[in-house]
């Protein structure tokens, strides 16, 4: 497989070798049409006042000249007239003489082998130790053709500031390297942690800790992993939440009618007692209906593609409809009914906006006493319509004020027969669809106040 982090120096090393192969190119352009040629003039110059000098030397001084020649830092090849070579200076790796280089004894040819020089590659020329590579001039001594060819040593042409040069830049691409090799495990690390965490999640392992502390980008994306992680988790325990809910308020009812069907089957009980024990039937089976409408209802407003069919409506109208509805709850319980409705008409889902005023009216009759009293209006400002549903019931503990809104939630375990759990849930979820708020105020043993704000368009 091939990792990030090989890829990563695999790639800053092909940057390297491209940038260097580029880099001796281009020196190799700039050393063969400016370098050269002014390396090859200069040499031809020193030969010329060697020559110049020689012409007026004796023969027999020639040798101490060309000796004192070369501590100067010069290489120096002399053809004898009877073919041979004598060196001064470094001696030459190669000293194979061409034609071209025996042709100018004699004559006022002269040698341009720097200029032609191409032994290596472009600037590597520049140091090749071979005769070849020099300036070659003819002269004579006692009426004998000599021919003489120079160059600069090696030594002198590599001077200490070519060194540093060359060290520079020898330590400036280790160090290149190495921030990149270094730069490549900070970047590698945090990118391993969140594989690695992935494949937890694919487990649906859901407890991570990420240790990535970072400013950058990783570092937002961490953060953000970290985040969609416990967020996954929290849906998962609250599917599992759901599923324990579900079978317990499914399993409760269900067993009241086996039991009371097993009951009705003895042949012994009275008339009064079968009526009493199908009326507990038929509660339970009602209680069974509504919670499966209930959780037909949450499953579709959870499809968030499900579009909601908005239409005008008369808001007023449908609450006060809602409230006659409720007429025989309050009055069962003696309840007192207060309600100031203002003429206002909305655009919204006008079955989900009676689901909402439905559970609101029922969970304020359901967690208030007896003579209570309820207080219901309805306000337009601006462009928002404010439908507020108050009680003088139980109330609300302060801390669970936003848990109330979660599915199944029940304040008070001991009272779940009364309520699903789902009817705030649904209410929340209503209101969000129709880019609404919903809020809830309470005071425990004073009352509820319940808020809904909606837009008018």
């Amino acid at each position: 497989m091939k990792t990030l982090y090989r890829q990563y120096i695999v790639v800053t090393l092909a940057v390297i070798v491209i940038s260097i192969t580029m880099s001796m190119l281009l020196i190799g352009q700039i050393y063969k049409s400016q370098i050269r040629p002014d390396t090859d003039a200069k040499n031809y110059g020193v030969a010329q006042e060697v020559q110049q000098i020689l012409k007026a030397m004796p023969k027999e001084s020639a040798d101490a000249y060309f000796q004192s020649i070369a501590k100067l830092g010069y290489q120096i090849g002399v053809i004898y007239p009877d073919g041979s070579l004598t060196s001064y200076g470094s001696e030459f790796k190669k000293t194979k003489l061409t034609p071209e280089m025996l042709d100018i004894v004699g004559t006022d040819d002269v040698y341009h082998g720097i200029r032609d020089y191409n032994g290596s590659s472009y600037f590597m020329n520049h140091f090749a130790n071979d005769i070849r590579n020099t300036i070659g001039i003819s002269f004579q001594l006692n009426d004998e053709s000599y021919a003489f060819f120079i160059r600069q040593e090696n030594a002198t042409l590599f001077s200490e500031m070519h060194l540093l040069i060359v060290s520079f830049i020898i330590i400036t691409a280790l160090v290149i390297l190495l921030t990149m090799i270094l730069l490549a495990r900070q970047l590698v690390r945090p990118l391993k942690q969140l594989q690695q965490a992935t494949k937890q999640i694919a487990l649906e392992n859901y407890d991570i800790q990420l240790s990535i502390d970072r400013d950058d980008e990783l570092g937002q994306l961490a953060t953000q992993f970290q985040k969609m992680a416990n967020r996954l988790a929290e849906n998962d325990q609250i599917k599992k939440d759901f599923i324990n809910n579900v079978s317990h308020d499914f399993q409760s009812p269900l067993l009241n009618i086996q039991g009371y069907a097993n009951v009705l089957k003895d042949a012994d009980n009275t008339e009064e007692e079968r009526v009493q024990y199908l009326e507990i039937i038929e509660q339970e089976t009602k209680r069974l209906s509504a919670l499966t409408k209930q959780l037909l209802l949450l499953s579709s407003l959870d499809q968030k593609n499900l579009p909601v069919q908005k239409k005008t409506f008369s808001l007023d109208k449908q609450l006060k409809e809602r409230l006659f509805a409720k007429r025989w709850k309050l009055d069962d319980k003696q309840m007192e009914l207060v309600y100031e409705l203002e003429p206002v008409e909305v655009f919204a889902d006008e079955q989900l906006m009676e689901q909402v005023w439905d559970n609101l009216l029922s969970n304020a009759i359901r967690y208030s006493e007896d003579k209570g009293k309820i207080i219901v209006t309805c306000s337009k400002k601006d462009n928002q319509i404010f439908v507020t549903i108050k009680d003088k019931g139980i109330g609300i503990p302060e801390e669970a004020l936003e848990k109330v809104k979660e599915r199944f939630y029940r304040v008070d375990p001991s009272r779940s027969s009364q309520s699903s759990g789902l009817g705030l849930a649904i209410v929340t979820e209503i209101v969000n669809r129709h880019g609404g708020q919903f809020t809830i105020e309470s005071e425990l043993g004073k009352g509820t106040k319940v808020t809904v704000v909606l837009n008018i368009q």
